[in-house]
């Protein structure tokens, strides 16, 4: 773990590999640890930096108001203390709105941007589900509990149709939500509610990508569609998949990721 205080919130960010710069940013109520199986891979070319969002896993939880652009303030902040003067960003959920809104406000920190499994606008499941979430956390249940409600969410049914691997998957979950700042993920849906991500669209002047899974129950394809239909020069992709892109179709969204990255770059695509 790494902290700096970046925007005058102490962040926790994890660097690794060497090459042209990668911010990856996660989801509501994730934190960097949702990037673990992306970090090695992309840093064969890149150099990698994760981040914990604020009110999100080791980095600080402060007072309220969140918006998304504050959120955003705190990578751009991010990345000038670490020296990274451009990069691409790539977002997870509500993270590809927060990168979204760092490429519309700074376009000259985007070399690209890619927003996996991102909603045009929140959706009717998301205002349904994460307030359930929340509640659930509010009224005490135990974090296995939260998991169980959660995960058939997140995850598609088809990675979880084994159930000694759904219990792996249930059990993992339930870790995670043992460390959760849930005042924090409160914060952050309220940010994610406010913000109307098709207002920043005709600002984006950077190469971009639109990843979205075929099972997703939170964003559901047409959702994604909607975003990217308003990007000129999108590169859409569909992975047969649910919400969790990065956890479970890792070695897929690699590929799309690498190969994009390295067409913005102007070099040979990883083999």
């Amino acid at each position: 773990m790494t902290y700096i205080r970046a925007n005058g919130t102490v962040l926790n960010v994890e660097l690794k590999g060497k090459g042209r710069p990668v911010v990856l940013i996660p989801d509501i109520g994730e934190d960097l640890t949702s990037w673990a199986y992306q970090m090695s891979p992309l840093a064969i070319r890149h150099f990698v930096m994760a981040l914990d969002n604020r009110g999100s896993g080791w980095s600080d939880t402060p007072a309220p108001p969140y918006t998304v652009e504050l959120m955003a303030k705190d990578v751009v902040s991010a990345m000038e203390l670490i020296g990274v003067d451009q990069a691409h960003l790539i977002g997870h959920g509500m993270g590809g709105i927060i990168a979204l809104a760092v490429a519309a406000t700074h376009p000259g920190r985007a070399r690209s941007l890619t927003m996996v499994c991102t909603p045009g606008r929140p959706t009717d499941t998301q205002r349904k589900v994460y307030p359930a979430w929340l509640k659930a956390a509010a009224e005490g249940w135990k974090p296995r509990a939260i998991s169980e409600l959660m995960t058939p969410w997140i995850f598609s049914s088809r990675f979880l149709e084994d159930p000694r691997w759904k219990k792996h998957v249930i059990r993992g979950r339930a870790n995670r939500y043992g460390w959760t700042s849930w005042d924090g993920a409160r914060h952050q849906l309220d940010a994610m509610f406010c913000y109307e991500p098709t207002n920043a669209l005709s600002h984006i002047s950077c190469p971009s990508m639109a990843v979205w899974g075929t099972d997703d129950r939170l964003v559901p394809p047409p959702s994604a569609r909607e975003l990217a239909e308003h990007l000129t020069g999108v590169r859409a992709v569909q992975l047969d998949g649910g919400h969790m892109l990065p956890m479970e179709l890792l070695r897929s969204l690699i590929r799309e990721e690498m190969e994009f990255m390295a067409t913005v770059d102007g070099v040979k695509p990883p083999s």
